[in-house]
């Protein structure tokens, strides 16, 4: 076998992956019976940082080792949020006495959205305490990890005097692994363009350093062995002061390994390092296999060392019109050029081929500007990290302000900065893939095994088209979107209301908006928008301008602004100016500043597509005072399927409505599908209401423990004694309704 190890890491991998499918509950941390209990813990300090705290501010934190489980391959993380008051900084190594409030992670409670339960549980991470205080100190410092520590925030300092604020914190992110200090705009628009990962500490930055300082070592002619082994203790180190990612040590080990090669005088094989690496790598941490950095981190390297070579194949190789001389003249500049983009090209494509099952699992947007988009900034990424770390030194050692070099990074920064707002008002720039099942993965990863065999095994270039066509077919298969014939989504927001409805051709989205849930929009409905892989919305149905219904809409439309989901109308109910408050003028302007059309709809309005859409409330020009009674109501129908969307509606928009079902009883009977309006409010969906229409489903959508007491008690009794199933989104998390023919499935998220 040419290579056992890669054949053995597989092999590995793939028993620890079936384990963790069926038990990963028991390997995460759940601590919700604690959340919000006071707590008292004695440990090591084991790292210290500044975050981003609760509040949006930045706060000292402490990453603690409880004292009864300091064991080397088994520490267990706490993560303590420092008050600011009275704070004094512990060393490294030191035991602390802290006492604060627990704060539980949570798994996510609609499709997309970030699980923070398993993301810490693959950092090792058991909790979180917010407001902690030191109570009492005691130990020995680390002096080499506590002198780490200082020499980055040395650094940091330096960088602050010499550059702008953004500036620094870009420079802080991509030499020394602290992101903290970037406002969330930049890292959008980096991870928009596709270029974030020049802010990880990876295998980009150890080859420049690593390799930096040993061929620098070997134009000194120092001896081999100290040559080889001075930058991997000091790589190492830096990965320890920049946090030590899994990436960053994927990346130091292999950096080790090929010094190692040259030492002993063996030849270095990239998978097989890759393959130890990852075994060490699971060993440490197997849920690391749930953990979309370490995920890309080893996607990347075999897209490069692995699928790169099969696809450089499959390019004809140019013909050589003429014998070459010692004496003829090198490639020139266009010439280099040349092969440098196709290189890159080659290069980006393989990732792509790698890593797109990655994509498809945690972000499910992939940034197709990015491919290019390197071609320009990878090559300024050494001259940018040599400029850095000068200015660093010099300005630790003279103590005073270098403005030439502080200069040329501000150059090449704004470089990347025109290059990633460029790259946003692209037509397109992004690629929704959506979400790709377990099973789409599966088969797609084995037609890329075999895709690559047959490259690699077959001589006769007319059989490689056997191989790109499985590649092909395996590629389709995992991009496959078999949309349903109609798809309705109602999304836990918390206290306030969102639901997406999918057919086969429009996507469409009735209200957007919580009470209780900050970023509602950016967090929930846009995760939940690109896990569908839904770039455009044809309509947003606004049902009343109620903040709950509304607040994630802004954050889409700002969303769009910086080259996001696409709105193509803003419907609106067709109410009198005197019922427009503020927040429904606010929604007209941001729309008209978006150039995004508006709509307005009352009764007897309608919308035929692939379903057909009616609007039952409000009546055209309602003069109402409150927003609730002119509720948008609306009514689809498609085939023997029908749904009554009733928004807040109460009052006069009730007994109007209740005027429309008894008008139009052999319509509205019987429906299939109840919105309960007002969040299962007792003022609302009357008695007399759900006798006529008798739904087979009711849908509630309320936050947990509200204190609003929805549903209330005298609603959900006006259910009982019928045949209508009641699905809360407080209990269930996200609700989906699938309509497949004469079928209607309901999945719950929870």
């Amino acid at each position: 076998m040419k290579r056992p190890l890669c054949f053995l890491s597989l092999v590995i991998t793939a028993i620890v992956y079936l384990y963790l499918e069926f038990f990963l509950s028991d390997h995460l941390f759940d601590h919700s019976k604690e959340d919000g209990n006071k707590i008292q813990i004695v440990g090591m300090v084991d790292r210290k940082e500044y975050r981003v705290d609760y509040l949006g501010e930045l706060s000292p934190v402490l990453y603690i080792i409880p004292q009864e489980r300091k064991i080397s391959l088994c520490n267990k993380y706490i993560q303590c949020y420092m008050s600011k008051e009275d704070y004094k900084e512990p060393k490294v190594g030191e035991y602390v006495m802290v006492s604060g409030i627990i704060k539980s992670f949570s798994s996510g409670r609609n499709p997309g959205e970030f699980d923070s339960r398993l993301y810490y549980s693959t950092l090792k991470i058991e909790y979180r305490i917010k407001d902690a205080q030191i109570i009492k100190r005691a130990g020995n410092e680390n002096k080499v990890y506590e002198t780490l520590y200082q020499i980055k925030y040395s650094l940091e300092k330096v960088l602050d005097e010499n550059l702008d604020s953004k500036d620094s914190s870009v420079m802080k992110a991509i030499l020394l692994g602290d992101k903290a200090f970037m406002d969330e705009n930049t890292k959008r628009l980096y991870k928009d363009a596709g270029i974030i990962h020049i802010l990880a500490v990876s295998g980009l930055h150890i080859s420049i350093l690593g390799m930096g300082l040993y061929r620098l070592l070997k134009r000194l002619r120092l001896p081999m062995i100290p040559r080889a082994l001075m930058p991997v203790i000091l790589m190492y180190f830096y990965g320890q002061m920049c946090g030590m990612s899994s990436s960053a040590a994927r990346a130091i080990v292999m950096f080790a390994l090929s010094l190692l090669a040259k030492v002993i005088g063996r030849t270095y094989d990239l998978l097989s390092a890759l393959s130890l690496v990852e075994l060490l790598l699971l060993i440490e941490q197997p849920l690391y296999l749930y953990n979309s950095g370490f995920l890309f981190s080893f996607g990347a390297i075999v897209g490069i060392g692995y699928i790169m070579p099969a696809v450089i194949k499959l390019i004809p190789k140019e013909k050589c019109s003429r014998l070459k001389f010692a004496d003829d003249k090198k490639e020139g500049l266009f010439k280099k050029t040349q092969n440098y983009v196709k290189s890159s090209l080659i290069a980006g494509l393989s990732i792509f081929l790698a890593t797109v099952p990655v994509y498809m699992s945690f972000y499910f947007v992939y940034p197709i500007q990015s491919v290019f988009l390197n071609l320009f900034i990878l090559p300024l990424m050494a001259p940018l990290m040599i400029l850095g770390i000068i200015l660093m030194v010099l300005g630790l050692v003279l103590n005073t302000r270098i403005v030439i070099v502080s200069a040329m990074i501000h150059l090449i920064l704004k470089w990347y900065e025109a290059l990633s707002v460029l790259s946003a008002r692209l037509p397109v720039g992004k690629l929704y893939l959506g979400h790709a099942s377990k099973l789409q993965i599966l088969i797609y990863v084995l037609g890329l095994l075999v895709f690559v065999t047959m490259i690699e095994r077959t001589r006769n270039r007319e059989n490689y088209k056997w191989g790109v066509l499985i590649l092909g077919v395996s590629l389709t298969f995992l991009l496959l979107d078999p949309r349903p014939e109609l798809q309705i989504s109602m999304l836990d927001v918390g206290q306030g209301d969102g639901i997406v409805i999918r057919t086969r051709r429009e996507n469409y989205l009735i209200d957007g908006g919580s009470t209780d849930k900050k970023d509602i929009g950016k967090y929930t409905i846009i995760p939940y928008l690109y896990y569908e892989g839904i770039g455009t919305l044809d309509a947003v149905f606004i049902t009343h301008e109620d903040e709950d219904h509304i607040s994630g809409v802004f954050e889409i439309m700002d969303d769009m602004e910086k080259g996001g989901i696409r709105i193509k109308n803003l419907v609106m109910p067709d109410i009198s100016e005197a019922s427009k408050g503020e927040n429904y003028k606010r929604l007209i302007n941001r729309a008209k500043d978006l150039n995004i059309p508006v709509s307005y709809i009352s009764c007897k309005d309608r919308i035929n597509s692939a379903v057909e859409i009616r609007c039952l409330n409000p009546v055209s020009k309602m003069t109402v005072e409150g927003a609730n009674a002119y509720s948008s109501v609306l009514y689809l129908k498609y085939k023997d399927f029908s749904a009554l969307f009733t928004g807040d509606v109460e009052g006069d928009g009730e007994r109007h409505l209740l005027d429309d079902i008894k008008g139009n009883q052999e319509m509205l009977q019987k429906i299939t599908l109840l919105k309960v309006a007002h969040h299962g409010s007792k003022n609302s969906t009357s008695k007399e209401m759900l006798d006529y229409l008798n739904p087979r489903i009711a849908l509630i959508s309320c936050g947990i423990d509200n204190r609003y007491g929805h549903p209330h008690k005298e609603l959900l009794e006006r259910f009982d004694g019928g045949s209508t199933r009641i699905y809360r989104t407080d209990r269930s998390g996200a609700i989906t309704v699938t309509v497949s023919g004469q079928k209607v499935m309901i999945r719950e998220f929870l």
